[in-house]
């Protein structure tokens, strides 16, 4: 089980970029870019909506308002 470590601004943000990536990807750009944006667009959303990053894991950020320890929904 994982537990929240993406919070507040942080979380609105990644979903923000990541639906922005998506579409610059799907439809501005073309080739590998196209695979790599759209991928990474992929990536921050997930991120933002499940209020999880394995990177900040890693590295012990949290960017959660109350270090709730609560599990991610």
């Amino acid at each position: 089980m994982y537990h929240c470590n993406v919070g507040g601004a942080d979380r609105v943000e990644r979903i923000a970029h990541g639906v922005l990536f998506i579409l610059i990807g799907l439809f501005l750009v073309t080739g590998v870019w196209k695979i790599v944006i759209t991928a990474y667009g992929v990536i921050r959303l997930t991120t933002g909506l499940f209020a999880f990053c394995p990177v900040y894991l890693l590295f012990k950020v949290d960017t959660s308002a109350g270090k709730n320890k609560s599990p991610a929904p």
